[in-house]
């Protein structure tokens, strides 16, 4: 089914679920992951995880570093990418939470079926926040802070009509002007939450023109 019915306008983002989701995005990126290990996981993908950080900035994480991107100016700042360290994320404090890092299982995030891990995670902007595993996603209630019933569903056309890549994506981000990026290995797609579809011309390749800076990342 098509999730335009979901679509209620504005953007959501409790303080409690925000940071807990900001958690779940800096776990895909690897932070607290041994170098060995994290060699290893990054195969086959040019981005780890991405996350708009409600004040005009994101940041593109890739194996051990990252990059901070102006969303205003369409570039990555001067002076990146750095190293991703232990200093860095209670979003206003700056720092991560006492407790963390915490497995993903029915108590933390009820109704997630995958205990091993997701892809990708993205806050929808209408109360939903949407889970990525491989072939399939859940949909995640933030208020009833649960999975919606009827999920997993798989990532096909008629769930989220263009996107081309059924078999799984990198990481995604809600860009917070009616739009949303799926990325995948070297390549990326613009959603339009509104219309509830891939736009025309897409995917489009991850280069210097198309996101500026963000190449001295993932080359």
């Amino acid at each position: 089914m098509s999730r335009a019915s979901d679509q209620k306008g504005g953007y959501v983002m409790g303080a409690s679920f925000g940071k807990r989701l900001c958690m779940v995005l800096l776990m895909l990126s690897l932070i607290f992951i041994p170098a060995a290990s994290a060699e290893r996981m990054e195969v086959g993908k040019a981005i780890d995880a991405v996350v708009e950080w409600d004040n005009g900035k994101a940041y593109f994480f890739k194996g051990g570093q990252y990059v901070r991107y102006d969303i205003k100016a369409d570039r990555v700042d001067p002076g990146y990418p750095k190293p991703i360290n232990r200093e860095r994320y209670d979003i206003k404090a700056d720092r991560v939470d006492p407790g963390y890092p915490k497995p993903i299982n029915r108590e933390t995030w009820p109704g997630v079926p995958w205990t091993d891990g997701i892809d990708a995670a993205v806050n929808w902007g209408n109360g939903k926040a949407y889970f990525f595993k491989g072939s399939q996603y859940v949909r995640y209630d933030i208020k009833a802070d649960r999975v919606d019933p009827g999920y997993p569903k798989p990532i096909n056309n008629e769930a989220w009509p263009g996107l081309p890549w059924t078999d799984g994506i990198d990481t995604a981000v809600n860009w917070r002007n009616g739009k949303a990026y799926f990325f995948k290995d070297d390549e990326y797609i613009r959603f339009d939450i509104k219309a509830d579809r891939t736009d025309q011309g897409y995917p489009k390749p991850i280069n210097n023109e198309t996101w500026p800076g963000l190449p001295g990342l993932i080359n």
